[in-house]
């Protein structure tokens, strides 16, 4: 006589581990475990039949497992939105600055490059060098005497006309004074999420940040 092991819920969970569906789950439908289970009750040995107990027991377990899978599903499309939800607030960014750690400053769309640095103790003739991707010095600020604190520090870009131009990435060079931080305003063109569903990420040309890694925002 064919019989069939009375534990269909351990091949339920055997099929469900090898053999995937259309949608690409890891689990067979609520049909394939009752078909499961009808099969065991044609084939059973009718000397050893099904305990009603076992049978509740099984069927409690096949209720605990598809449980835990409409759960997961659920907590996937929560973090989704929760994802979707950060990437709309983060959008309210583009087009304005955040202010950075680095001496690379980069040119808003007035050609302005600016940013700010901190000195622990008060200095004299300080002056700042700005310097082109190749190194060279194109601009040298004088400011003079300085006061401990935060310094900001701003270079305009023009055009023979007066119109903003962006003349590309300059760094930063403090003379006459160690600065503790150096930090740029850094403008804000895009955003994108994060891979691992933290905060979306400002993106701007010198990477890709975090809001909360930001010094200021304006």
């Amino acid at each position: 006589m064919t019989t069939v092991t009375n534990d269909f819920v351990s091949q339920y969970q055997k099929q469900t581990a090898s053999v995937p569906s259309a949608n690409s789950k890891e689990s067979l439908g609520q049909a394939s475990f009752l078909k499961l289970m009808t099969a065991q009750l044609k084939f059973q040995d009718p000397f050893k039949p099904v305990e009603n107990k076992d049978m509740v027991a099984q069927m409690a377990q096949f209720s605990q497992v598809a449980g835990i899978s409409e759960m997961n599903a659920s907590l996937k499309a929560i973090a989704g939105s929760f994802g979707t939800s950060r990437l709309a607030e983060a959008a309210n960014f583009i087009g304005r600055s955040v202010l950075q750690d680095g001496d690379t400053a980069y040119a808003d769309a007035q050609g302005r490059y600016s940013g700010e640095f901190n000195l622990a103790n008060a200095a004299s003739n300080v002056s700042l060098e700005w310097l082109d991707s190749a190194g060279n010095v194109v601009h040298t600020q004088e400011m003079g005497n300085l006061p401990a604190g935060r310094i900001p520090f701003q270079l305009v870009s023009e055009d023979d006309q007066g119109n903003p131009a962006d003349i590309g990435p300059l760094k930063v060079r403090i003379k006459g004074a160690a600065a503790s931080t150096v930090s740029t305003w850094l403008p804000v063109t895009a955003v994108e999420s994060s891979s691992t569903g933290a905060d979306a990420l400002l993106v701007t040309p010198a990477g890709s940040f975090s809001a909360s890694s930001a010094r200021r925002i304006t």
